[in-house]
C-alpha cells in the first residue's frame, strides 16, 4: 500500500496543461511543458494497478472537470477489454486521462497517456473513488503495434514527458516492456504476480 501511495504521488506530480481558446494564434492544442515524474519498475506498476488489461479503445468523451489541480478537460475513453491479466474489470471500462477537446478550447497534458480510437494497448489502471485512471500516466500506457512479421510488439506512449532516474537498482517498466513482444510482456507481468506468493 505504502508502494501505491508513493508511485502514485511521484507519477502525478506537476503535469503541465495549456488551454488553446478560439482566439489564439494556434489552430490546435500546442506544445506546454513537460510533465515530470520518477521512472517506476514493472513490478511497482503492478502492484499499484487495480487492473492491467490488453483492449481497444473505442468510444471517447471530453468534457470539463473538477480536479485536484482546478477545473480542467478531461477526456473518458472506453476501453473494450480483451484480456485481463490483474484484476476483474468485466468486459468493458472508462478510463479518464487530462487534456481533450471541448468545443473551441484544447487542453494538452504532457507526459499524460495518450490513448487513440481503434488502438490496442497493453495498460496499467487504477481505480480511484472517482473513476479509473492509467497507473503512472504515460509510464502505464503501452500500444500494440504488428511487426512486418506479423509480431504483436510493445510501442511507448506518445509522450512521456520528462521521466527522471531513480536511485537503486531497478530497472525501468519502459525499459522491460517497450519493444518487446506481447506474449513476453504478458510473461513478465505474470511472473511480477507471482513473486510475493513465491517470497512467502
Amino acid at each position: 500500500m505504502r508502494v501505491r501511495a508513493s508511485l502514485l504521488a511521484l507519477s502525478l506530480a506537476l503535469p503541465a496543461a495549456l488551454l488553446v481558446s478560439p482566439h489564439s494564434p494556434h489552430t490546435g492544442p500546442s506544445e506546454a511543458q513537460a510533465a515530470v515524474s520518477v521512472v517506476i519498475s514493472l513490478d511497482e506498476l503492478v502492484t499499484s494497478s487495480s487492473y492491467v488489461v490488453v483492449a481497444k479503445a473505442s468510444e471517447r468523451q471530453s468534457m470539463w472537470e473538477d480536479t485536484p489541480n482546478g477545473r480542467r478537460i478531461v477526456t473518458y475513453t472506453r476501453l473494450d477489454v480483451e484480456r485481463s491479466v490483474v484484476g476483474e474489470p468485466g468486459t468493458q471500462v472508462w478510463v479518464r486521462t487530462l487534456g481533450g477537446v471541448v468545443g473551441d478550447v484544447g487542453q494538452w497534458v504532457s507526459g499524460e497517456a495518450v490513448i487513440h480510437p481503434g488502438e490496442r494497448s497493453l495498460l496499467f489502471l487504477h481505480k480511484t473513488p472517482t473513476a479509473v485512471v492509467v497507473t503512472a500516466m504515460a509510464q502505464g500506457h503501452y500500444p500494440v503495434i504488428t511487426t512486418e512479421g506479423g509480431l504483436p510488439k510493445l510501442a511507448p506512449s506518445p509522450d512521456a514527458g520528462t521521466i527522471l532516474p531513480r536511485t537503486g537498482p531497478s530497472i525501468g517498466a519502459r525499459e522491460v516492456l517497450v519493444g518487446a513482444t506481447l506474449s513476453r510482456a504478458l510473461v513478465a507481468i505474470e511472473e511480477v504476480k507471482r513473486a510475493p506468493r513465491e517470497r512467502k
